[in-house]
């Protein structure tokens, strides 16, 4: 068997011919142009997102809302630890406090109450992490309570782009909502993000942020705005995804239902061929446990026992690269920090060293699962 790679970045012949489109066009490369707007025309016929900004990562646009929010030096920004670092990295060089929460230890995400024994009245955001694609599934409840407690909820949704909770997509509950087109998600640009922005309020400031903190949007688009020349007019910074990069993306989008049904494949052979068997070794994350539509961005596994890197190197050693994700943000250098006397993350300490994300992409076939899954029995057999 051939190595089997954790990730193999969404690949399709229109897609490259997409970009040979626009080279050969001469246009700029820069934008925004045909793919972005289109880009934009296509995720609000199929999500209702109607104000969005295509940015260079997920990471901008999470800065993006760092920068809107106007978060001083006390207030606090509550996440879970177990998360990526660059949601809290994009709130603290604000100067704001970032206090964790713990989760729960099926599927990786804090419960509702966890979230709501942590917030005080220094909490001013509370980002919700979609893990591995899945949200949680008390999201218009999070909504409800957030708007009660005057909080700005964010979607951290990196990897969520065509999950659901009830009938509403994952980025439609936040008054923002984050998505990565990283080369490991699900659709890809090489590099690249975007941001919903369902707040009103925040609208037009978000248009400002975008291009470079100046208003340079309305004088160009806007015929009755007062002003002849842009100029700085608000903190922003440069924010915007190429139009090059777009081009890769553009034809992506309408392949997403064809793209979740074949991870949705995969996903079930991994169920089958585990199911009944191996329940003192480890447990499945988010076994089939979601209720509502999901993109099966990830395929996880909880080991019982702490050896992680054993099974890793097994796992290596048979041409198969799984993953660890990453570490929880308290043990981390700059991390620990934000650790009080009263933080407490018993769940997340308890199973970090523990996790293991198995390979997941649309150039795994059935057969390779089959042979990771038969790999897997073989180890926790000997």
């Amino acid at each position: 068997m051939k190595k089997i790679l954790f990730n193999t970045p969404l690949q399709k012949k229109k897609y490259f011919d997409n970009v040979k489109k626009l080279l050969n066009s001469k246009k700029s490369l820069h934008g925004p142009g045909r793919n972005i707007f289109q880009i934009k025309k296509d995720l609000k016929k199929q999500y209702g997102f109607n104000h969005v900004h295509l940015t260079n990562s997920c990471t901008a646009a999470m800065e993006m809302c760092a920068l809107m929010i106007n978060l001083k030096k006390n207030d606090e920004v509550l996440m879970p630890s177990y998360n990526y670092n660059t949601t809290a990295s994009s709130f603290v060089r604000t100067g704001c406090k970032v206090r964790y929460c713990d989760i729960d230890k099926k599927n990786l995400m804090p419960t509702f109450d966890h979230i709501k024994r942590n917030v005080n009245k220094k909490t001013k955001v509370i980002v919700i992490i979609h893990m591995q694609g899945l949200p949680v599934d008390y999201l218009g409840d999070l909504q409800n309570y957030c708007k009660s407690k005057k909080i700005i909820l964010i979607e951290d949704a990196a990897p969520a782009l065509g999950s659901y909770v009830k009938n509403k997509p994952a980025g439609s509950y936040g008054d923002f909502a984050c998505f990565s087109f990283h080369e490991t998600k699900n659709y890809q640009s090489g590099m690249g993000g975007l941001l919903v922005v369902n707040n009103k309020k925040f609208k037009r400031k978000s248009d400002l942020v975008f291009d470079k903190g100046t208003d340079r949007t309305l004088v160009v688009s806007d015929p009755n705005y007062h002003k002849k020349y842009y100029s700085w007019v608000e903190i922003g910074s440069c924010f915007r995804l190429p139009e090059l990069n777009a081009s890769f993306l553009q034809p992506q989008i309408k392949d997403i239902d064809g793209v979740i049904k074949y991870r949705s494949n995969l996903y079930k052979r991994y169920l089958k061929n585990f199911n009944g068997w191996l329940t003192d070794e480890f447990t499945i994350c988010n076994k089939m446990t979601h209720k509502y539509k999901y993109n099966y961005h990830a395929f996880t596994i909880i080991l019982k026992r702490r050896e992680r890197e054993k099974f890793l190197k097994y796992l290596k050693k048979n041409n198969i690269i799984a993953f660890i994700s990453f570490e929880a943000l308290h043990l981390s250098k700059i991390g620990k920090n934000f650790l009080t006397k009263k933080t407490k993350l018993e769940n997340t300490d308890e199973i970090i060293k523990k996790i293991v994300r198995l390979p997941m992409h649309n150039q795994l076939t059935i057969k390779e699962v089959d042979f990771i899954c038969k790999k897997v029995k073989e180890y926790f057999n000997s």
